[in-house]
């Protein structure tokens, strides 16, 4: 695989995991409560030209994308998941059991889109990031194979290995991701059923929750050592 295909399959990650995450922006009550803001300061002259505002800001993170891709290192590729988070952090607040951002201003949550679709947006970002991870180092093991003078179809052959390695870590990360989702109402139901039967139940959780914090840390400790 050539350098510039693995270049052309960034570009198409990086721009449409932006296109959703804004897609799906423009869509939360977050976002529709601040367009009001907007509306309300500049007056009802505004109003017909609302939608463009949206329109427009989808197309800026698009050209920012393009720009963070256009870099095409690390840490450009990991502002570009910033900024696909940000983006994407009101839709998860639509679906918060905690609105923190009612303390702030009045928000009542209405979801423009489903849980579903929001559970699809995130796993994309996820998965971009990591496929934009990988592509990045392909490129710097073509430099360094170039370097070594390696044979430019040998070279082309690793990263068509590695892309195929790719390809099944994202499949496997999206069923594992998928299967999760499935089965969360099913656990916490038989979870509940479980710990209702205890006579206290939240110590119990607040327990294993410690001691899972604490084995966690001294065995992050213990490594560092090694």
């Amino acid at each position: 695989m050539k350098e510039s295909m693995l270049r052309t399959i960034e570009a198409i990650i990086a721009l449409s995991a932006t296109y959703m995450a804004a897609v799906t922006m423009v869509q939360t009550t977050l976002y529709g409560k601040l367009l009001d803001k907007v509306s309300n300061y500049f007056g009802p002259s505004l109003d017909p030209y609302l939608s463009y505002i949206s329109i427009g800001i989808i197309f800026g993170v698009l050209f920012l994308s393009f720009t963070f891709w256009r870099k095409g290192d690390e840490i450009w590729f990991g502002r570009l998941f910033n900024l696909n988070m940000l983006m994407f952090f009101p839709a998860v607040l639509d679906f918060s059991t905690f609105n923190w951002v009612g303390l702030i201003f009045d928000l009542t949550p209405i979801p423009g889109v489903s849980g579903l679709w929001v559970f699809g947006v995130g796993l994309l970002l996820q998965v971009t990031y990591l496929s934009l991870r990988y592509t990045v180092r392909f490129r710097y093991t073509r430099e360094e194979l170039e370097g070594r003078g390696a044979n430019e179809e040998d070279i082309d052959a690793v990263t068509r290995g590695q892309v195929g390695y790719v390809m099944l870590l994202v499949t496997l990360t999206i069923v594992a991701t998928s299967i999760v989702y499935v089965s969360i109402p099913y656990i916490t139901q038989f979870s509940a059923d479980w710990l209702s039967t205890l006579p206290a139940p939240h110590m119990l959780v607040g327990l294993l929750v410690v001691v899972l914090i604490a084995a966690t840390l001294i065995y992050y400790l213990r490594s560092q050592e090694d």
